[in-house]
């Protein structure tokens, strides 16, 4: 790798991980704020015996934003699905090349995503959340924000893959 590839791949790993911080920062927010949510929406419901009609389809956007957001952690420490044993019986040049087609079958899934996510944003554009009266829209623009933060986590994965599984080979 040239010293301008590697200056342009450490300038992209920098950047994704500014990004990818700020996202699980972000989902980790929304998780708790969910839970204090819902907590109140419990006290509310069944201790006071008045419900509070806002609180359950803020949590509800709430949890699409968490998971969406959480997502970019997931693919950036390559802890989705994976082909494990495949993985582990291909070597060197192969395994680069098996990397680099679950890259982009991961970058081609994320950029439907954003596609199919981004048309329902704008198609329901319009449409109000009950309960809270805003734009459902705003819930549902975690889904192609998810898929660009991602997309970048998949990238930066490629070039600075991470294996941080939960079981150690035996």
């Amino acid at each position: 790798m040239s010293a301008r590839q590697s200056r342009a791949v450490a300038l992209l790993l920098g950047a994704e991980r500014i990004v990818t911080g700020a996202g699980l920062v972000a989902g980790c927010l929304a998780m708790a704020l969910a839970a204090c949510v819902g907590l109140f929406q419990v006290l509310t419901r069944f201790i006071l015996q008045e419900p509070a009609t806002w609180s359950e389809p803020l949590i509800r956007a709430l949890l699409i934003w968490m998971a969406y957001l959480g997502l970019a952690s997931a693919v950036r420490a390559g802890s989705l699905v994976s082909v494990d044993l495949l993985y582990r019986l291909v070597k060197g040049r192969n395994r680069r090349l098996l990397e680099a087609a679950i890259a982009i079958a991961t970058f081609a899934l994320l950029a439907i995503l954003f596609w199919f996510g981004a048309d329902l944003v704008w198609r329901v554009r319009f449409q109000n959340l009950a309960g809270l009266e805003i734009p459902i829209s705003y819930a549902y623009a975690a889904i192609p924000t998810g898929a660009l933060v991602s997309m970048l986590a998949v990238i930066a994965h490629f070039f600075d893959p991470r294996r941080e599984e939960l079981e150690t080979a035996v």
